[in-house]
């Protein structure tokens, strides 16, 4: 594996659904990244070479909350580090931008959980917190 270069930048709408096609996650129209991905509050892309091979971002609205979305490592790069330096980097811009009480949320995929939790995020539901829940609009 070549080396690993993580920028601040947004991937394209056709890589964008590259990347979520490779983990399996549904793809959107291009149109509708284009317009969407723009409203991102900080944005990470992994390269090797001049491959993309990853992406995370952090949405929300700049204050009182702040979600991860899209933590994306393209199989054959995964269990590499790539996931957790981009994490670093989003906590940290987090960690620059949050205020007290300010909400961190995510989604994480089946199975990857205890990756979250390492950097301070709780499984729901809780004793204190109910669950997390989702709709996926058709």
């Amino acid at each position: 594996m070549g080396e690993v270069f993580i920028v601040g930048q947004l991937p394209t709408a056709a890589q964008y659904n590259q990347l979520r096609a490779a983990v399996g996650w549904g793809v959107y129209e291009e149109a509708v990244i284009e317009r969407a991905l723009p409203n991102t509050l900080y944005c990470l892309c992994a390269f090797v070479d001049e491959e993309l091979v990853g992406m995370a971002r952090v949405i929300g609205d700049g204050g009182m909350v702040y979600y991860i979305q899209d933590v994306i490592v393209l199989p054959a790069y995964q269990r590499q580090g790539i996931g957790t330096r981009m994490m670093d980097r989003l906590m940290d811009y987090i960690r620059i931008h949050a205020s007290h009480n300010t909400i961190i949320g995510l989604m994480a995929a089946c199975g990857k959980e205890p990756f979250y939790e390492k950097y301070g995020l709780t499984r729901r539901p809780t004793k204190r917190l109910g669950a997390g829940m989702t709709i996926f609009w058709d």
